[in-house]
C-alpha cells in the first residue's frame, strides 16, 4: 500500500466544516483540532469527508498522477459502517458499504470508481462516511494505492518574500519549522526580507534553524523577492526538484504542503501545482481557485465568492479545471523547467505570476490548482485602491504586448475609458497613476528598465501620496447606510453621451451641496458621481474615502488623458514590438544580477552571494 492522501483534523482557528462534518441525533457537534488528539465518535454519529479539505479529488489524480487501484485505510476503534461515495456530474454514487468492528490495526477497503477509473471520463470526487453504532476513537482515514508506488523523488524548497509583515510571518515560519521536523522531503526555506530588519525575537530564533536561509535585500517588490528565492533555489545544494512560492501575509495549514508533495510524487509529467485562496475576512468563502486569462486581457478567477461549507459547492471540483495560472500566494514550480524558461521580468509586482505561468505553459507545463489545498489571505477588495493601480495597468499592457497569442492588446477606446472614467468620478489619484502607467509602457523595455526599480517605485509612491483622497474614520462612517447603486448606461452611444454629460456637468455647472452619499466602489461611475462629492467604500466597509470634484484638476487631467490617448494610438505598435522583442533580455540571470547587486553563478554552481546594501 502507498499513501496518497491523509484525512486531516481541523487546524486551530480555521473553519472545521472545511475539513470534516460530524452529525448526530442531536445535530452537528464540534470536532477536535489537530492539536487536541483523535476524534471519538459516539453511537449514532456520522462523520463525513464531503468537504473541501476532506474529499479525494480522483479526477485530478487520474489525469495528472494516476494512482492505480484505490482503497481506504481506516483506523477506527468502534463499531459501525464505512460508506465510500463518488460524486460526479450525474449525482452521487455509493461505491462501497463495509461493516466496521473494533479490531487492532487499520482496516483496508478496496473500491473502484464508476466514473473516475483508469481510462474513464474525468468526472470523479471521492468522499467517505463513517457511521458509528458503538463509540470509538477515529485515528486515521487514508486514501491509498494498492500497488502504484510514487514515480518521483520530490524534494521541495520554499521561497518566502516578506516586507514588514512580522505578525503573520512569524506564524508562517513557526508552522514551517514544525513541518520540517516531520516532512523529510522539505529542503531549504529561503526567506527574502525586503523590509526593515526583523524586530521579532521569535522570527530571529526561528531563522536560526538549519533549514532556513535568510537573504536581506532592498525592496524590489514581490517579483524581486520571489525571483531572488528562485535564484537561490536554482543554485542551492543539495538541489531541490520543486520550489514553492508563498506570500508573507497568509494563514497557512502547513500539513497541506505535505499533501502537495505527495501528489507531486505521483505525477507523470511536470506541472505547476497551485493552492486556492480563501477570503481571510470570510474564511469559509473561496476567493479564487486558480484563474483564467481572457482574450480581452483581463483575469477571471475560478470559483470566486463561493461558500464551500455548503456541501453542494464541492461539485465545482469534480472535474479538472484548466486554469491558466495560480497566484503566488501558494504555487509550486518545477525547478528544472524554471532553469530552462528563465526568470521573471523585473516588473516589481502584479503580473509576474500569470506571465510566468504562460511561459511555463508554452514549455508544456500546465498549471494545476489542486482542490484540497489552500491558504487564507486578506481579499484585495479589503483595501482602497492605491499605488498598485500603476502596476496593474502597466503590466497588463506589457503582457498584452508579449503574449499576443493569448490575449488582445488594450484598444485605444479601452485605454481612453481607463483614463477618463476616474477623472469623471473624482478619483484623481487613479487617473494620475494610470497616465504614468501608459507613458512608462510606451517607453519600451529599454526605456523603462533603464530606471532602477526601487527608484521608480519611489516615484509611484510619491505620485499616490500627493493625490491620495481624504481618508475618513471607519467607525463613524460604518453607521451611514450605503446609497443604493444605479447601473451605468448600456451601449457605446449611451456610455459616450453619459460621460460627456458628466464632464460638462461637473466641469461647468454648480456642484451639489447637502448630504454626501456613501457608494460602493463598484457603483461609482459618472451617472452616480456627477457634480457631487461622495464617500467610497466596499462591501465589508473596511475603508471609507471622501472624493470631491475639483474643476481645475478635472479639466487638466482630461486634457492629459486625451493627449495620452493620442500618443498611445501612434506609438502602440512600435512599443508592443519593442516589448515582444526585448523583454527576454531582462529575464536572464545577468539582468537580475545587476538589479540585485550580486554575482549570480551558473546553474551548475550552488551558491549566490548575499546582497550587500
Amino acid at each position: 500500500m502507498h499513501l496518497l492522501q491523509q484525512t486531516l483534523l481541523p487546524a486551530a482557528g480555521r473553519p472545521e466544516d472545511l475539513y470534516l462534518r460530524l452529525d448526530g441525533p442531536s445535530g452537528p457537534r464540534p470536532i477536535p483540532t489537530k492539536d487536541q488528539g483523535d476524534v471519538t465518535l459516539r453511537a449514532g454519529e456520522t462523520l463525513s469527508t464531503d468537504t473541501f479539505f476532506g474529499s479525494f479529488y480522483n479526477a485530478y489524480w487520474q489525469r495528472y498522477a494516476p494512482p492505480g487501484p484505490l482503497a481506504v485505510a481506516l483506523d477506527f476503534g468502534g463499531d459501525g459502517w464505512l460508506r465510500i461515495h463518488e460524486a460526479t456530474g450525474q449525482g452521487t454514487v455509493l461505491l462501497s458499504e463495509h461493516p466496521l468492528h473494533d479490531e487492532p490495526g487499520p482496516t483496508v477497503i478496496e473500491f473502484a470508481p464508476v466514473h473516475g477509473g483508469p481510462g474513464s471520463a474525468p468526472d470523479s470526487r471521492i468522499f467517505v462516511e463513517i457511521e458509528a453504532t458503538a463509540p470509538g476513537p477515529l485515528r486515521a482515514i487514508d486514501f491509498v494505492s494498492r500497488d502504484t508506488a510514487p514515480r518521483r523523488n520530490v524534494r521541495l524548497s520554499i521561497g518566502l518574500c516578506t516586507f514588514n509583515q512580522e505578525a503573520y510571518f512569524a506564524d508562517t515560519l513557526a508552522a514551517l519549522a514544525r513541518l520540517a521536523e516531520a516532512e523529510p522531503a522539505l529542503g531549504t526555506v529561503h526567506v527574502v526580507n525586503q523590509g526593515a530588519p526583523f524586530a521579532s525575537d521569535r522570527i530571529r530564533a526561528l531563522l536560526r534553524a538549519p533549514r532556513f536561509q535568510l537573504v536581506e535585500q532592498r525592496n524590489l517588490g514581490g517579483c524581486g523577492g520571489f525571483t531572488r528565492s528562485l535564484i537561490e533555489a536554482q543554485n542551492a545544494a543539495p538541489p531541490a526538484t520543486h520550489h514553492l512560492m508563498m506570500d508573507d501575509d497568509i494563514v497557512l495549514d502547513a500539513r497541506l504542503i505535505s499533501r502537495a508533495i505527495r501528489f507531486l510524487s505521483f505525477t507523470t509529467g511536470d506541472i505547476a501545482l497551485g493552492g486556492a485562496m480563501f477570503d481571510g475576512l470570510r474564511p469559509r468563502v473561496m476567493y479564487e481557485a486558480g484563474a483564467f486569462l481572457t482574450p480581452d486581457n483581463t483575469v477571471a478567477p475560478y470559483c470566486q465568492n463561493v461558500d464551500l461549507t455548503d456541501p453542494g459547492q464541492q461539485d465545482h471540483f469534480n472535474q479538472p479545471v484548466a486554469t491558466d495560472y495560480n497566484a503566488w500566494w501558494f504555487c509550486i514550480l518545477p525547478l528544472e523547467r524554471t532553469r530552462r524558461i528563465g526568470l521573471p521580468a523585473p516588473i516589481f509586482i502584479r503580473g509576474d505570476d500569470f506571465e510566468y505561468g504562460q511561459r511555463l505553459a508554452r514549455d508544456g507545463v500546465p498549471t494545476v490548482t489542486l482542490p484540497g489545498i489552500g491558504v487564507w489571505h486578506e481579499p484585495f477588495h479589503a483595501k482602497p485602491e492605491g499605488w498598485q493601480a500603476y502596476y496593474d495597468l502597466r503590466n497588463r499592457l506589457i503582457f498584452g504586448a508579449t503574449h499576443s497569442d493569448k490575449v488582445r492588446q488594450l484598444s485605444l477606446f479601452r485605454i481612453l475609458g481607463l483614463l477618463v472614467r476616474p477623472c469623471l468620478t473624482h478619483r484623481y489619484m487613479l487617473a494620475e497613476l494610470r497616465l504614468k502607467a501608459v507613458a512608462d509602457f510606451l517607453k519600451g523595455p529599454e526605456g523603462l528598465f533603464a530606471q532602477d526599480p526601487e527608484d521608480l517605485h519611489g516615484d509611484v509612491m510619491a505620485l499616490a501620496r500627493v493625490n491620495a483622497p481624504e481618508k475618513l474614520d471607519d467607525a463613524v462612517w460604518k453607521k451611514r447606510p450605503v446609497t443604493p447603486g444605479r447601473p451605468p448606461p448600456e451601449g457605446l452611444r449611451a456610455l459616450v453621451l453619459g460621460s460627456l454629460a458628466s464632464l460638462l456637468g461637473t466641469g461647468l455647472l454648480p456642484h451639489r451641496s447637502g448630504p454626501e452619499p456613501v457608494l460602493l466602489a463598484a457603483d461609482t461611475h459618472p451617472a452616480t458621481t456627477t457634480r457631487q462629492a461622495y464617500v467610497m467604500t466596499n462591501e465589508t466597509r473596511s475603508y471609507h474615502q471622501r472624493l470631491a470634484p475639483d474643476r481645475a484638476r478635472l479639466w487638466a487631467l482630461i486634457w492629459q488623458a486625451l493627449r495620452m490617448a493620442r500618443q498611445y494610438r501612434h506609438e502602440i505598435g512600435a512599443a508592443s514590438a519593442a516589448w515582444a522583442d526585448g523583454i527576454g533580455r531582462f529575464q536572464r540571470p545577468e539582468a537580475w544580477a545587476r538589479i540585485l547587486g550580486t554575482h549570480i553563478e551558473t546553474a551548475g554552481k550552488r551558491r549566490i552571494d548575499d546582497y550587500c546594501a
